[in-house]
């Protein structure tokens, strides 16, 4: 599949409409389909806390940047905006939204949402303070019903006058009256300048987009990637980020849209990123939908492969994601691979993961990709696994301190899995879905409990160490006290805990405890690992590829 690139140059036969939207005729454009927010575009990087900036910078009346649009035909269909659901019925001159997203979005969840608390963007307005809130608590609005505004009643003047009517009717409320009305016609007429391009050359709107990323806070590849490819259609996935959405349903977590990004790059024929001075690529629409169908399928492929035989149940728990595009490019070419190449090359994955190969730079990863073979499933195992070397002469160590960001701290953390650890208070087994959860696993899991607590202003390495953690998901008054507690000697276990450790736990020896539970964790976990990794396991391909037929000898 070929990127169809367009040299640049081309001038626009018309110029860019330079014109203003106030935020009530956006919105309302917005509200009836006529602007568009593409699948193409960037996945929403904004919070409720940008939101509420952006509320800030027009109330005050300061420059909230221009929006680049692209008038265009549109077909029918339905845009979902966080709560909202707005009617999309096809028309000639839509206009898409090329730069702006974030913008438009932010407050399209704050203002035309249907009710107050509805949107995770719902913001209300202190009028005694002048202020853009969060919620407050439904106690507080009940005792004081004049002063919080929900802000999805001030695009309208008529509700918001009806609002008024009925919580601020008082004498005694005609300040915050006052201010209502004042922040009402503030953010309604507030105008935002635009520019509409009107071409049928869709590079030269790539160039424009390119020049406008470059010129200001940089989107990551995939957003304009997917800003120049995605399918405007309804057909789905169109977007990096609904691939990401999609694969989130096998529960294997939350995929990176950048490794996602750099999947597709390889399944049609690219380097695995792209290049300082690399125009991004535009494919035609039958092209690019294939690419976004094969790089979702290909995903799932890989998914599966981790789970059911490399043992990593969770996309936070791969030490080295560079391993998952490599892995894109096997599974594209051999999409049903023998069991013997799928445990060849989950050793291939533990044993980068443990050697640190897989952490390589873009190079290496070019190197390895390159001994994936069209014609031969095993031959680009053989070569894979050539590329990794002899083990390492040290292997984590559950007395190293302890970091989830780092791929020490995921191989830790998937030897304790090993363990089936089982939930202190039911008994149940738990697993790595429970145990981490988007958002929280990327810097550290609320679920690696730390055992005995962190002294302030004591650099105690012992309570720093994976000696010290336990997969387990918070409990009241602490897992400790659990631990304590427990004379279930097959539940200490899945936890790594001998019934000796228990004990000094219960006299509130902590050091012996420590010293005690890595002696038993530790060569269970280095045991784990050798399995894992087969080092001292032959490598040979499977018996049916080394027969060689008769006709071909």
């Amino acid at each position: 599949m070929a990127a169809n690139n367009r040299s640049p140059g081309t001038p626009l036969d018309r110029r860019p409409e330079a014109r203003t939207f106030s935020v009530q005729d956006l919105l309302e454009a917005v509200a009836r389909g006529r602007i568009r927010i593409p699948s193409f575009q960037r996945g929403l990087k904004w919070d409720r806390a940008d939101a509420r900036l952006l509320l800030e910078s027009l109330h005050r009346g300061y420059p909230v940047g221009t929006l680049l649009l692209w008038e265009a035909t549109a077909p029918a269909g339905e845009g979902r905006i966080g709560s909202l659901t707005l009617p999309a019925p096809a028309m000639e001159n839509a206009l898409w939204v090329v730069d702006g997203q974030q913008r438009i979005v932010s407050l399209a969840r704050v203002l035309l949402a249907a009710e107050p608390d509805q949107d995770a963007f719902a913001l209300y307005f202190d009028l005694d303070r002048s202020d853009f809130v969060i919620p407050p608590a439904a106690g507080r609005r009940r005792a004081d019903p004049s002063r919080w505004l929900p802000l999805t009643v001030v695009l309208d003047s008529e509700r918001l006058m009806h609002w008024l009517l009925e919580h601020a009717a008082g004498a005694d409320s005609r300040p915050r009256r006052d201010t209502a009305v004042q922040l009402g016609r503030r953010l309604r007429e507030y105008e935002i300048p635009a520019y509409v391009v009107r071409s049928d050359d869709e590079s030269i709107l790539r160039d424009i987009f390119k020049r406008i990323n470059s010129a200001g806070r940089s989107l990551d590849d995939a957003d304009v990637f997917d800003a120049l490819n995605g399918s405007r259609s309804r057909s789905r996935p169109s977007t990096v980020a609904e691939i990401s959405s999609e694969l989130e349903e096998l529960g294997f977590g939350h995929i990176e849209e950048r490794i996602l990004h750099r999947l597709l790059r390889v399944l049609i024929g690219l380097p695995v990123v792209e290049g300082a001075r690399d125009e991004p690529p535009r494919l035609a629409d039958a092209e690019a939908a294939e690419a976004y169908r094969l790089t979702a399928a290909t995903a799932s492929r890989i998914i599966l492969f981790l789970r059911n035989d490399a043992g990593i149940a969770h996309y936070e728990l791969l030490p080295y994601k560079q391993a998952f595009v490599t892995l894109g490019r096997f599974f594209h070419l051999h999409p049903q691979p023998s069991r013997r190449s799928c445990q060849r090359l989950a050793r291939w994955i533990w044993r980068g993961a443990l050697s640190g190969a897989h952490q390589g730079d873009t190079v290496s990863t070019r190197k390895v990709l390159a001994r994936i073979l069209r014609d031969s499933e095993d031959r680009s195992v053989d070569g894979m696994l050539e590329m990794i070397g002899p083990p390492p002469s040290l292997l984590p160590d559950v007395s190293d301190r302890f970091n989830f960001r780092f791929a020490t701290g995921k191989l830790l953390t998937l030897a304790l899995l090993s363990l089936e650890p089982r939930d202190l208070t039911t008994g149940e087994r738990l697993t790595a879905g429970q145990l981490l959860r988007r958002g929280q696993a990327a810097h550290d899991p609320s679920a690696l409990l730390q055992i005995l607590p962190r002294r302030p202003g004591r650099n105690d390495e012992a309570l720093q160490s994976a000696a010290n953690r336990l997969l387990h998901p918070p409990a009241p008054g602490g897992v400790r006290r659990l631990l304590a507690g427990t004379t279930d000697e097959a539940m200490l276990a899945s936890h790594g805990i001998s019934e000796a450790a228990r004990e000094r736990l219960v006299d509130s020896d902590g050091a012996a405890f420590l010293k005690l539970r890595a002696e038993w964790l530790r060569p269970r976990v280095q045991a784990f690992f050798d399995r894992r990794a087969g080092w001292g396991e032959p490598d040979r391909p499977s018996i049916a590829s080394l027969i060689i037929d008769d006709e071909e000898a």
